[in-house]
């Protein structure tokens, strides 16, 4: 009798044993389960934290526009040269710095890596996408994106403006419309960039400090257009490298097109006096 109350009694802790096991067991794989959670892409820029820093005497901003096949236009360049270009500074030693680094050197003097230099890309084409952003991802460069919002979806899409984005990108206002500010009134010139500012905030959820100007129009009235937008720094297409107390509103910029081959490319990341094609 006694050992029919022992045995009844073991298979009930054993089932009871074996219950409460599954029951964490399931408990643990639901407790994992990432597969409702919201996703968020890691930044892919890597720069690297050992590199050496100094308050250089100027810094190179590089402006890009188109990326392909055309020809005998200057303000496109081919995709085998872009990619040799990116090889090099990734090779010689070169760090993409941010826009935020470049306005801590212009304002404050802040040192920032050893050769540094900016990538900008203007105006948001397919190929940005396509063929820059991968690229840059392979190295781990910083750039900044200058893009007009209300050209987006013709050329590139908002989806693809996200992602971008979200792997540690830098998007930035080129006027809700590609036009010369210049030959806008004044509350024309606030109205452009005020339009860019709300789409970037309404689409991207960007509270966007930096603004590049339209085929690099502007007038006397430009910079205040920016202040009232909360823009910090506005870069231009005025040939030279950028210093140390320059006017943040009207950085110069360096030309990157077809007639910029190796030789000439290495000339205007380490000459700032480099030689005008």
């Amino acid at each position: 009798m006694k050992r029919n109350i022992l045995i009844a009694l073991l298979t009930v802790f054993c089932s009871a044993l074996l219950l409460l096991l599954s029951g964490c067991s399931l408990q643990g794989r639901e407790g994992s389960s990432t597969s409702d959670a919201p996703k968020k892409t890691a930044s892919v820029i890597t720069p690297d934290v050992n590199v050496p820093t100094a308050v250089p005497k100027g810094i190179p901003v590089l402006m890009y526009h188109k990326i392909g096949p055309d020809k005998d236009n200057d303000a496109v360049i081919s995709e085998e040269l872009f990619k040799k270009q990116m090889k090099l500074l990734k090779e010689e030693g070169f760090h993409p710095i941010s826009m935020q680094q470049l306005y801590d050197y212009v304002t404050k003097g802040t040192p920032v890596p050893v050769k540094p230099v900016v990538l900008t890309f203007d105006d948001g084409y397919a190929d940005t996408y396509s063929i820059v952003f991968p690229v840059l991802k392979e190295y781990g460069f910083d750039a900044t994106f200058f893009v007009n919002p209300g050209d987006v979806g013709q050329r590139m899409t908002w989806a693809q403006l996200k992602e971008m984005k979200e792997a540690g990108y830098t998007i930035a206002n080129h006027g809700y419309q590609h036009i010369h500010m210049k030959e806008l009134t004044n509350a024309q010139q606030v109205e452009n960039i005020q339009k860019g500012q709300e789409a970037l905030k309404d689409k991207l959820g960007i509270s966007n400090v930096w603004f590049c100007y339209p085929y690099g129009s502007f007038n006397t009235y430009s910079e205040e257009a920016c202040k009232a937008n909360n823009i910090k720094a506005a870069l231009s297409m005025n040939p030279g490298w950028v210093h140390v107390g320059d006017n943040p509103y009207t950085l110069h910029r360096i030309w990157i097109g077809n007639a910029v081959d190796l030789n000439h490319f290495r000339e205007r990341i380490t000459t700032e006096h480099y030689t005008d094609l």
